[in-house]
C-alpha cells in the first residue's frame, strides 16, 4: 500500500504493510472514505454488521477529518469482528504524515528533545529512543495520554507510538507514522504490532509519471 506524501515538485510516496485481519485501508482521495469504510464493515454480513457500521461512521468522520488536516496518507484502522462494548468502535488507527521542521532541527535527537518537554495530557513520562528504520534515522515516542471524557463520561486514555523518521533524501522535514490504540490491555500486543508495521514502512521518491505508484 503506497501513497504520495507530498504535493511538491519531488512526489515522496510512503507505504507499509499490517495485519491481514480486519484492518479497513481509508481511500484518502474519496470524497466519501467514511461511508466507504462504513460500507465495508456493513458487508462482513449479518445485522449486528450493520449496526456496528452505523455506530462507527462518526467516529470514521472524525478519523477522515482529522487525516485530511494533516495530509496524512496511507490511512487504515482496525475493525474488530464484535462490536466492543463501549466507544469507540474502531479502536485502532495508523497513519502517515508530513511533519515540517527547519533545517536546523532535522535531527532525531533534536526531535527526542522536543518530545522530552513535559505535557499536562500525559499519564506518564514517555519512552522516547533514537533507532534505524529500514525507512531512515528514527525517534520512537511511545506515550499513554489522557482524553477527553466520551460521552458516557468515562476518563479515556489513549496509547500510541509515533515513529519520526528522516528518510535520505527528503529535505522537507520528518515523516510521521503513528499507530494509535484506545484500548491499553491490549498494550502489550500492540507495541509488537507497531514496531513491526514501522519496520515495513518505506519513503521514497515517486518516479512514476501519474504521482501515485
Amino acid at each position: 500500500m503506497t501513497h504520495t506524501l507530498s504535493k511538491s515538485s519531488t512526489e515522496w510516496v510512503a507505504g507499509f504493510d499490517y495485519p491481514p485481519e480486519h484492518w479497513i485501508q481509508l481511500d484518502m482521495k474519496s470524497p466519501d472514505v467514511a461511508e466507504q469504510a462504513a460500507q465495508a464493515i456493513a458487508d462482513r454480513g449479518g445485522e449486528i454488521d450493520q449496526e456496528y457500521a452505523e455506530g462507527a461512521y462518526p467516529e470514521l468522520k472524525a478519523i477522515r477529518d482529522g487525516a485530511l488536516e494533516r495530509e496524512a496518507s496511507p490511512v487504515v484502522v482496525f475493525v474488530p469482528p464484535e462490536a466492543p462494548d463501549l466507544r469507540p468502535l474502531v479502536q485502532i488507527t495508523a497513519f502517515v504524515a508530513p511533519v515540517p521542521a527547519p533545517s536546523g532541527h532535522r535531527t532525531v535527537e533534536a526531535m527526542a528533545e522536543l518530545a522530552r518537554q513535559p505535557q499536562p495530557y500525559r499519564f506518564r513520562q514517555p519512552g522516547i529512543s533514537v533507532i534505524d528504520l529500514p525507512a531512515g534515522p528514527t525517534c520512537r515516542v511511545h506515550e499513554l495520554v489522557h482524553n477527553e471524557p466520551g460521552d458516557d463520561g468515562r476518563n479515556m486514555l489513549t496509547e500510541y507510538i509515533s515513529y519520526y523518521v528522516l528518510p535520505p533524501g527528503y529535505d522537507k522535514g520528518f515523516v510521521e507514522f503513528t499507530v494509535t490504540w484506545f484500548t491499553p490491555a491490549i498494550g502489550s500486543a500492540m507495541v509488537e504490532t507497531a514496531d513491526e508495521m514501522a519496520a515495513t514502512l518505506t519513503i521514497t521518491p515517486n518516479e512514476s509519471p501519474g504521482g501515485e505508484s
